[in-house]
């Protein structure tokens, strides 16, 4: 429990014993710690897991810590006195900048710490899982009336009407209505750009099936940062996701671990000098390797690697579009392919591992082929680039496993192989 400078009191939370940077995680309203740790791991352990020094900061009221007697309890304080405190104290641990992570109606907060409070010490980067500062529930006027009324004696009863597993002190939910006219006026951030003059990266998550903070608000919130380095991702299928995500669900839904967390650590990564134990690898002994090739290539691994990465769907009879960008390269790690096979299957396919010039390997997210994973190794030797692809993958009845693996092999040397040795000769060979 830390005790802020006018005595509010706070929770601060550390997961693991990572010595990397650090990252700091804030709760939304009507939510706690829960949200970022759960039975069987949550995004901070995940972050933990990777190497990052994981911090979570509770609001006062919540976490367990009760209200302090004549201290506000409000999201003003929060900006005001509680997240420079913890910033104070993580900092005596790892003295570089931090990432900051939210989620909801803490990225607000967030938001307007950086641009006031926490501006003397820029983030390393942001991430907003599903923040909005105008909040449609929170908009309507009768219902901004009744959750601010005295008969609640201060404390919201937020757990009561199942909104979540925290009651929302009084003081919290005014902020967030005034915070929540003041964006829709233009003037939340009139003060300061948040991002604008140190140039922080921003990364805002949506969800399609997001209620409480709908796409557009997400993406209208995130455009008001400032800055020249925003992205805003939604998360749905149709852009290599696993589901078409709600609220919550990019925290709290199990196949989360395996989509959303990945890409946004991966996010992180590209952003922060943080060094990642193993890049994540597609090979699956539970799969049975179907295409092995090696063979030299008339140019550098250098200009192999730029082929492959740039010119992927040049090489295939099929049609292809990005439907996600990567984290740093916008084909890169991370970077989600759709394409169709004759015109009739859909298949999306993600970048797992990109190292230049050597490694690359993808995976299929989504389509016909079960557990499709293609790793492609580039070694430098006299004459041009050793070339190593493998290809594991299994199918479900009725698919013959051996028929499309001979397929595959057939397409790759009779028209991949030979577009990609005429694209190396045209690239200028190993000069």
């Amino acid at each position: 429990m830390v005790t802020a400078a006018d005595g509010g009191r706070f929770r601060l939370t550390r997961v693991g014993a990572g010595l990397g940077t650090p990252a700091v995680l804030i709760p939304g309203m009507f939510d706690n710690r829960r949200c970022y740790l759960r039975p069987g791991g949550g995004f901070a352990a995940a972050l933990a897991d990777t190497g990052f020094d994981v911090w979570i900061v509770e609001r006062r009221g919540t976490g367990g810590v009760a209200t302090a007697p004549g201290a506000r309890a409000g999201w003003s304080e929060t900006v005001r006195f509680d997240l420079p405190a913890a910033q104070r104290i993580i900092a005596q641990t790892a003295p570089g900048p931090a990432c900051w992570i939210a989620h909801s109606f803490g990225g607000v907060a967030l938001m307007r710490a950086v641009a006031t409070t926490l501006r003397a010490t820029p983030p390393a980067c942001l991430v907003l899982f599903n923040s909005a500062a105008d909040i449609p529930l929170l908009a309507n006027r009768v219902i901004a009336r009744w959750t601010c009324a005295p008969r609640w004696r201060g404390t919201f009863p937020s757990r009561l009407l199942r909104l979540g597993p925290e009651d929302e002190p009084v003081a919290a939910l005014q902020d967030a209505i005034a915070w929540g006219a003041a964006d829709r006026d233009r003037t939340l951030f009139t003060e300061h750009a948040v991002t604008g003059d140190n140039a922080v990266p921003v990364l805002a998550l949506a969800g399609p099936r997001d209620i409480v903070a709908p796409p557009g608000r997400c993406a209208r919130f995130a455009a008001a940062l400032g800055g020249s380095e925003h992205r805003v991702q939604l998360l749905a299928r149709r852009n290599g996701f696993r589901r078409d995500h709600t609220h919550d669900s990019a925290l709290l839904a199990p196949d989360a671990t395996r989509d959303v967390f990945p890409f946004v650590i991966d996010w992180i990564s590209s952003h922060v000098a943080q060094h990642l134990p193993e890049p994540r690898s597609t090979h699956s002994v539970s799969r049975r390797l179907r295409m092995h090739y090696t063979g030299t290539l008339p140019a550098s691994p250098e200009r192999v690697f730029e082929i492959l990465t740039r010119e992927w769907a040049a090489l295939w009879p099929a049609t292809q579009r990005r439907v996600r960008d990567g984290c740093g390269d916008r084909d890169g790690l991370s970077a989600v392919r759709a394409q169709r096979v004759a015109g009739l299957w859909p298949i999306r396919e993600e970048i797992v591992t990109h190292q230049p010039p050597r490694l690359i390997e993808y995976r299929t997210v989504r389509g016909p082929i079960r557990g499709h994973h293609g790793r492609i190794e580039l070694t430098a030797v006299r004459g041009g680039t050793e070339l190593d692809y493998r290809i594991w993958f299994d199918t479900a009845f009725p698919l013959p496993s051996a028929l499309l693996a001979r397929a595959l092999e057939l397409i790759w040397r009779r028209w991949s192989l030979p577009a990609l040795i005429a694209r190396c000769e045209r690239a200028g060979g190993t000069r």
